[in-house]
């Protein structure tokens, strides 16, 4: 019997998708009248990057999806001077330069009203791959082709990719679900532009299927098993163990381009395991054990080996640690906010690859605020304390701005992405603590 798995994840996109094993599928043109991409004309402004940025514009943010502070039914992904937003029913793209839709695409079909898609910031992200030379965002949207007669509605996905920089449709498929699998979310785990890994169902009775690009059909298969993110070829994710006495779950990887499995966490059967992709090759792991008098625990994985890397061994993978969430800055440095209990976390730096400790906050720490982490970014750690949003050095943990206006969960050279009340904005990076650029473009209010 499967077991709920808990899981929270990423790195990839968000993409809805399914497929019947020995389907065929059904490709369209880009030229029907439902779905057609919408742009917006115009000069594209300009503006002076900031790596990393210190300071946002706190004033005139641009709100590119409605929701509410949990990130309502979107999943974005900022890339230059651009950001994406995915969704069940829709794929735009905004410029952080001035707010504007740059285009929109919604599906061809109706689509289903069985699907509730909604990920964590740090899960599901869209995914822009290289096609024919052209930057492409890979977008799926659960569709229901309507019924005649005897013949009931059914669902089916349609698969799309679209040119990044226009939306245009370079391609169109539609995908007959697996027969076990016919309603619910699909999401796709990562692609590398050649093969798309995607989740069908949400607990480790879901499929997993490889999907072939060129030919848009599956390559391989993978039930009971939950993709939750690819990274460097490798699919992760949770799986049953199939076992007669207790039916726990597994954390496993699987190669992107045949479905092998590469590696089991080892670990004993669990009851839940809460994964999140770190970058720079990790991962980390929440275990909850399967068996009542083992304790939970944590651990920063290699998503080449499934190990804890031997130099982090006896930093975080302890009994009393289950709690661990980190993020790899994309230079040198992993931030982590790690403890037994919410609310008694230390948040501590570590050398991206000696894994030595660089500092460290702990909660009874009386000289500083411990902050709570968003994200981390070019030798920038942005989070927030009781005093408001505050920007780290990663090397040092030492204040680099203590006013920067937001506390971004993505963030890059020209721009920072904030859930907020009202929903997700854009707010421009206008420079480095105390240096405000004078080309800052005010957004309407």
């Amino acid at each position: 019997m499967a077991r709920t798995a808990r899981l929270s994840v990423s790195v990839g996109l968000a993409l809805s998708l399914a497929t019947a094993c020995g389907g065929g599928s059904k490709d369209h043109d880009d030229g029907a009248e439902k779905g057609r991409a919408t742009r917006s004309a115009g000069p594209a402004p300009t503006a002076k990057p900031y790596d990393p940025p210190l300071k946002f514009a706190s004033q005139g943010s641009i709100i590119i999806a409605y929701g509410d502070e949990s990130g309502g039914p979107w999943s974005t992904r900022l890339q230059g001077t651009t950001v994406y937003a995915v969704s069940d029913t829709e794929v735009k793209a905004h410029s952080v330069l001035d707010g504007k839709q740059l285009w929109s695409v919604t599906p061809q079909g109706e689509p289903s009203k069985d699907t509730d898609y909604a990920m964590p910031e740090r899960l599901g992200r869209p995914t822009l791959v290289s096609l024919d030379g052209r930057s492409a965002l890979l977008a799926a949207f659960p569709v229901t082709v309507p019924g005649s007669g005897t013949t009931p509605d059914r669902s089916v996905i349609e698969l799309t990719a679209l040119a990044a920089d226009s939306g245009k449709r370079l391609w169109t498929t539609t995908l007959e679900r697996p027969e076990e699998q016919q309603e619910g979310d699909v999401v796709l785990a990562g692609s590398d532009g050649t093969v798309a890994a995607l989740k069908i169902g949400m607990d480790t009775d879901a499929v997993t299927l490889g999907i072939a690009l060129d030919t848009r059909k599956p390559v391989w298969t993978a039930r009971d098993f939950a993709a939750e993110f690819l990274d460097d070829g490798v699919v992760v994710g949770v799986t049953d163990t199939n076992s007669d006495d207790s039916g726990g779950i597994s954390v496993q990887g699987l190669k992107l381009a045949d479905g092998a499995k590469t590696w089991t966490y080892p670990a004993p059967e669990l009851g839940s395991a809460k994964l999140d992709p770190v970058g720079g090759g990790l991962f980390t792991v929440e275990a909850d054990p399967q068996r009542v008098l083992v304790e939970s625990s944590a651990a920063l994985v290699a998503t080449s080996s499934g190990r804890v890397p031997d130099a982090a061994s006896g930093l975080v993978q302890k009994s009393d640690l289950p709690l661990l969430d980190c993020w790899f800055d994309d230079r040198a440095a992993v931030v982590c906010e790690a403890g037994p209990k919410a609310a008694e976390t230390r948040v501590v730096a570590l050398d991206a690859k000696t894994f030595d400790e660089l500092w460290a906050i702990e909660d009874d720490d009386t000289s500083r605020l411990q902050p709570s982490i968003s994200t981390a970014w070019h030798g920038a750690v942005y989070g927030k304390t009781t005093n408001g949003p505050v920007v780290l050095d990663a090397r040092t943990g030492k204040d680099r701005s203590t006013d920067p206006g937001a506390t971004p969960y993505q963030v890059n050279a020209h721009a920072g992405v904030v859930k907020a009340r009202s929903g997700i904005e854009i707010r421009r990076a206008t420079g480095w603590a105390g240096a405000i650029s004078r080309r800052v473009t005010q957004f309407p209010g």
